[in-house]
């Protein structure tokens, strides 16, 4: 999650609200003239988050030009993604003339239906890791140092300690190894 100071957040339902103030909580903000980050029962939504740099946080506000501006799905990492998204980003990784099938993120090999999804045909029934690769945004599977710094990345982001597994560890190894390589 971003830094939300000197930020404006369009919140467009109490579960947005919801998240995007607990993740406020957690950078020190709290209501104006409150001492708390809690919703507020006169909120109505869709409603304008403002991050002020003194921590306060103004609800129904206005977007200010000086101020960041965001809709809480982007920064949540729920938005949906259009149509012409899709279309642009399936035919971006659909350009198998530059890789191996290995690499691809199509390819039987790397998904978890054991299934070529370059191929239209085998989309029925595998839709929602179709979008979960195309939301992705790779054409490529990531080598390993990439899934690495991918894995530390969201550790770093949300410290769950159920992520604290044996590809974390493999992760943070290979990590080490590789600064070492820098000396």
């Amino acid at each position: 999650m971003i830094d939300l100071t000197n930020t404006c957040v369009l919140v467009r339902t109490k579960e947005e609200n919801e998240m995007i103030l607990k993740e406020a909580e957690k950078q020190g903000f709290h209501w104006y003239y409150e001492d708390h980050c809690k919703p507020l029962q006169e909120q109505h939504f869709p409603d304008i988050l403002k991050f002020c740099k003194d921590k306060d946080i103004i609800h129904r506000a206005f977007i200010n030009s000086n101020y960041a501006f965001y809709e809480a799905s982007e920064l949540l990492g729920t938005k949906e993604m259009t149509v012409r998204e899709f279309a642009e980003r399936i035919a971006d990784a659909g350009n198998c003339y530059e890789r191996e099938c290995s690499e691809c993120v199509f390819s039987k090999v790397n998904t978890k239906c054991s299934i070529h999804l370059c191929n239209i045909y085998n989309w029925k029934g595998n839709i929602d890791e179709l979008f979960e690769i195309v939301k992705s945004g790779r054409a490529t599977v990531p080598t390993p140092e990439e899934k690495a710094v991918e894995d530390i990345e969201k550790f770093i982001e949300n410290p769950d300690r159920a992520a604290l597994n044996d590809e974390f560890v493999e992760s943070l190894k290979l990590v080490v190894e590789k600064l070492k390589e820098v000396k």
